[in-house]
């Protein structure tokens, strides 16, 4: 079985800590090719010294973009804005939108809470067809139908739970289309008004990706992580469903990670939770390279797409890294 196990709450924020929070909402869709809309927002929150109502917003973001159906961005719209934003203009997601956007983005923004949000559009997309299989799946379409030519060629062995011989790869040889899973509830997470930004009900079969990335130091050198992402999709009746989650927690000196270990939480297929095993072979890595290496050191039936991303959002955090050590000193 896979997990079914989302998080209840975050973690509570310490004095001195600094926590981001990204999401992405991923409009409904009626195709594989379907156009996309998409908005993002995040937030960078400083925790004082005088409790949890002591807080600092350090950096606020919002984008709003649209995909044709080649996956093109055909228009972004950023808080900030700067000139380089219109550089992505035509850059395709999942077609090297992230090579392009990292020559892009000037080096004094490539921390920005801006830059993070932009990264994570292309896993926005990615994540956008399950929805749109639960629609199809509602109104009666055959499941051997939604599968896109060519699918077990682009996917098989991609990572974990797309190995051969799994789950998703055997449904898929004998013609019963991609498994579709019954998703927990999304549990709601209120009890600390600074916990996360503003975010608003998710609207029927939509999609939203949420981060939470929370940064202690110690004072002695040394810094510590949790992280958590979760994937929802609007249901008929106004509720909100699990497809992925994921837990991670870090600990490093200076700018090294010395330990690291990853939860899985919510997981749509049994071989799925495997690639957990493989991520303390970021042990030794520099925070600030994991955009790097992370595809270096995890691939294949050793990864997980999804939770490769959230290892990535982990380098984005070096800045604030080292933000909270220079308030506490």
């Amino acid at each position: 079985m896979s997990p079914r196990e989302p998080l209840a709450t975050v973690i509570a924020r310490a004095p001195g800590s600094i926590r981001r929070t990204m999401s992405i909402d991923i409009g409904a869709r009626r195709g594989f090719s379907a156009a996309l809309a998409m908005t993002g927002l995040a937030r960078d929150l400083r925790t004082g010294e005088g409790g949890p109502d002591d807080v600092t917003v350090l950096a606020d973001a919002s984008v709003a973009a649209g995909f044709d159906m080649s996956r093109e961005l055909t228009s972004l719209e950023t808080t900030p804005t700067d000139a380089w934003v219109h550089e992505l203009i035509g850059a395709r997601a999942g077609g090297g939108f992230r090579r392009h956007l990292a020559t892009v983005v000037p080096a004094a923004e490539a921390g920005s809470l801006l830059r993070q949000v932009l990264d994570d559009m292309p896993a926005a997309a990615l994540i956008s067809g399950y929805a749109w299989m639960r629609l199809a799946r509602r109104e009666g379409h055959d499941p051997s139908t939604l599968v896109p030519a060519n699918m077990l060629e682009r996917m098989s062995d991609l990572c974990s739970g797309w190995r051969t011989g799994g789950e998703a790869v055997a449904s898929i040889e004998t013609s019963h289309g991609m498994p579709i899973q019954d998703c927990p509830p999304a549990p709601v997470d209120d009890a600390d008004p600074w916990g996360w930004h503003a975010m608003g009900p998710l609207d029927r079969d939509w999609m939203r990706r949420r981060r939470c990335l929370d940064v202690s130091v110690d004072g002695h050198g040394g810094f510590s992580i949790w992280a958590m992402f979760r994937d929802t999709v609007g249901e008929e009746n106004g509720a909100e469903v699990v497809l992925h989650e994921y837990a991670v927690t870090a600990s490093g000196s200076g700018t090294v990670i010395d330990a690291i270990t990853a939860a899985p939480r919510v997981l749509p297929f049994p071989e799925c939770p495997a690639a957990a095993d493989a991520v303390g072979d970021l042990v030794g890595c520099q925070l600030a390279e994991l955009s790097r290496s992370v595809p270096e050191l995890l691939s294949g039936i050793r990864s997980c797409t999804h939770l490769n991303d959230l290892l990535r959002a982990l380098g984005g955090v070096a800045e604030l890294v080292a933000q909270a050590s220079v308030a506490q000193g």
